[in-house]
Parts: structure tokens; sequence; C-alpha cells
């Protein structure tokens, strides 16, 4: 018992002289701590000064749709403050359609004046990326690239050059980087949010995207109903110009037979006026139908109603020094230490 009493003293002693041997080699590299915060707090530093502000532009707004306020079962899960299923996909389906280059493209080619330059939004954004460094950059060590000099000329075509698709591209993935997205599942209310060195650009930006976002959902949701009534509105047109046309035939044989009595005389004005009773009954039939479509068009229309629209002063995002600082000496003293032990033990097992 003795024995083992004096070995567990050996051990306490043995790690109480390790530690302080770490400890002196730890104060004696004081050097690399320095050198390490030097290197991670001018990083970060380098953030807080060259990195711009960024204004925050959020438009929110939410998604009355008539028809699936109507079904039964969703007014159910509505009332007990359940979203509902179809709920739920639409409010994910109109803010991925946001992020899509389709109406990305529409937003970047339509005609906006910014501090009195009136121009293609998407050249507002490219000289806004530029002036962050983030369109077409490379590292020091590169050549610049020729793209960096592109602006687009005119409105979009079918026929794009190859220039215009690299650079819609790029615009394309650095707004998406730039914007966020984010919908209450109870309260169906919708975010959009993005970030731009600009304040003015970023508002005309998030009203933009907005306005061409609910243009493109309504079309696009009631594009079956729309179609299914223009048809009907232009049988039901034909259907009156042809009854119109009928009439006037049969005015004109009325007062052309109106002194002959000849039974077979008749015949005409007999014929055309069946077809006129026949052509009445198919027009009324299409008159209500076209109602019908028009209800179902009313009805089945969505409309996107914003609830706030950004205005300035937009709230502003930019690199925090202080933590940042706080987070360099940290990573310093953690990176150090390691280093330190590390080199200590394989220094000890040479």
């Amino acid at each position: 018992m003795d024995q083992k009493f004096e070995n567990q003293e050996f051990g306490l002693r043995d790690l109480f002289r390790l530690l302080r041997e770490y400890r002196a080699e730890i104060l004696r590299g004081k050097w690399i701590f320095v050198a390490l915060f030097t290197l991670v707090g001018g990083y970060f530093l380098g953030r807080w000064i060259f990195i711009k502000p960024q204004y925050v532009a959020t438009t929110s707004f939410m998604l009355n749709d008539a028809e699936s306020s109507n079904l039964g079962f969703s007014a159910i899960l509505g009332q007990i403050g359940l979203p509902s299923g179809g709920q739920r996909l639409n409010l994910h389906k109109i803010l991925e359609i946001a992020k899509t280059r389709r109406i990305g493209e529409s937003v970047y080619f339509t005609k906006v004046n910014l501090q009195g330059k009136d121009d293609w939004m998407g050249n507002h954004l490219i000289e806004a990326l530029h002036s962050e460094g983030k369109w077409f950059s490379n590292p020091f060590w590169r050549p610049k690239d020729s793209m960096q000099a592109f602006r687009f000329p005119g409105e979009a075509s079918e026929n794009k050059s190859l220039s215009e698709k690299l650079a819609l591209k790029e615009l394309h993935s650095n707004l998406i980087r730039k914007m966020a997205t984010f919908f209450n599942e109870k309260t169906g209310i919708m975010e959009i949010s993005i970030r731009l060195a600009d304040e003015e650009l970023a508002i005309a930006y998030s009203r933009l995207l907005y306005e061409q976002l609910s243009e493109f959902y309504i079309d696009k949701a009631i594009e079956k109903q729309q179609d299914t009534y223009q048809k009907l509105q232009s049988k039901v047109d034909s259907l009156r110009n042809i009854i119109f046309k009928k009439d006037y035939s049969l005015a004109e044989i009325k007062d052309s037979y109106r002194n002959l009595y000849l039974n077979q005389d008749a015949v005409p004005q007999q014929q055309i006026d069946r077809d006129i009773r026949m052509l009445s009954i198919i027009y009324g039939e299409a008159l209500k139908n076209l109602e019908l479509a028009s209800f179902n068009l009313q009805n089945k229309t969505p409309f996107i109603q914003y609830l706030d629209l950004p205005t300035a002063p937009l709230d502003v995002k930019r690199e925090k020094l202080g933590i940042n600082l706080i987070l360099a000496l940290v990573i310093s003293a953690i990176a150090g230490i390691m280093w330190i032990v590390l080199g200590k033990i394989i220094r000890d097992n040479r």
C-alpha cells in the first residue's frame, strides 16, 4: 500500500512538473501569439475598413388567394391557427420564383432613374457591385477581367451575345447571395430582403422585384382560366356578328318579297328565321358559359398585397470591429497554444 501511495505521489509530481514546463514554454512563445493576433486581427480590421456598409431593404407582403381560402378543410385549419398544405406550398413557391432568372431579367431590363441617371436597373446594380469589388473581380496577381467594363447596351432579347449571358449569370448569382427570404406559416406573411451598398438602389430594386414577382405570379396563376375566357369571348362575338348579319338578310328578304304571295317565296325567309332562332339559343348558352368563365377567372385570381415597402433610412449592416477583435484574440490564443504544445511534444519525442 505504501508503494501504491508513492507511485501516486510520483505521478502527481510529474504532472505538475510537466504543466510548469508547458507554462514556461507558452510564456517564452509570446511572440507567436503577437504574430498570430497581428495576422488575424489585421484581417478583421481590413474587412472593417474596406467592406462597405450594407443597406438592408425589406419588402413584406401576403397572398390573398380566394380559391384556397374557400376550401373547407383549409378554412378549418386557418381558424385553429394551423397552415394548410396548399398555403405553405404557395408561399414557398412564390419566394422561390423571386430567385429565378426569369424574374431577375425582368427587373434588370427595366429603366429606372437613380441619382439623376436614367439607365437599366441591371447597369445600376453592376455599378454597385463594381464599387464593392464583386464584379468579375480577380486576385491581384491575375490580369484584370475584360468583363469588368461590360454594361447592358439595350433591352433583353432572345438572341443574347456571349458577353450578355456571362454578365446576366454573374449579376444574378451575386444578387442571390445578397437576398434573403422568409415566410411565416401561421400568418402567411412573406419577406424578401436585399443587401446593397447603395441605399437608394436597394429601395428601388426591392420595390421593383416585388412588382415583377406579383405580376408574374398572378399572370401564371390564371393563365388557363384567362385563355378559356378569351376563347369564349371570341366565340360570343362571332355569334353576335352572325346573328346581326342574319337579321339584315331577313329584313332584305321581307322587303324584296313583300308584294309576292307564292309559298315558295317564303322559304328563304323561313330558313333565315330558323337560323336566327337556332343561333340565338347557341348565343345564349355561350353567354352563360362566358359569365361562368368570368366568375371562375375572378375567383381564381390571386392578389399579392404588400404590407411594408422599404423606405429611407434603411437598416445598416457592417462589420463589428470590437466583436471581431475579440474573436481574433480567441483564435490567436487557441492557435498559439496548439502550436507551442505540438512543437514541444515533437521536440521531446526526438
